[in-house]
């Protein structure tokens, strides 16, 4: 199972996408949310970072806070905001096939 932590604001949109994603990933995938303020107690074991797109901006000072080699990715706006959660799952298996070639 790969483990999917996103990050927004204060985690409540992405709380949301979280329990859709769960919902729909079959078991292959576990996802958690975290607000821009406490995601880094929440990295063990992380496959793959998504950034909801209110925070994008964010995403070069969380590379270089948590620096470790896990991908990073802004979630489509279009999928967020439609909370379109398989489509974010088929985008996260790409990302995550990606990384790990």
């Amino acid at each position: 199972m790969k483990k999917i932590l996103l990050i927004c604001n204060a985690g409540m949109s992405t709380a949301m996408m979280a329990k859709k994603m769960n919902d729909q990933s079959d078991g292959e995938f576990y996802v958690i949310a975290r607000g821009d303020g406490e995601y880094a107690d929440s990295l063990e074991n992380v496959d793959l970072i998504l950034v909801g797109p209110q925070v994008r901006h964010m995403i070069p000072s969380i590379k270089k806070e948590i620096n470790q080699d896990i991908p990073i990715s802004s979630i489509n706006p279009r999928y967020y905001g439609t909370m379109n959660a398989k489509a974010v799952l088929e985008e996260a298996k790409k990302i995550i096939d990606q990384h790990t070639i």
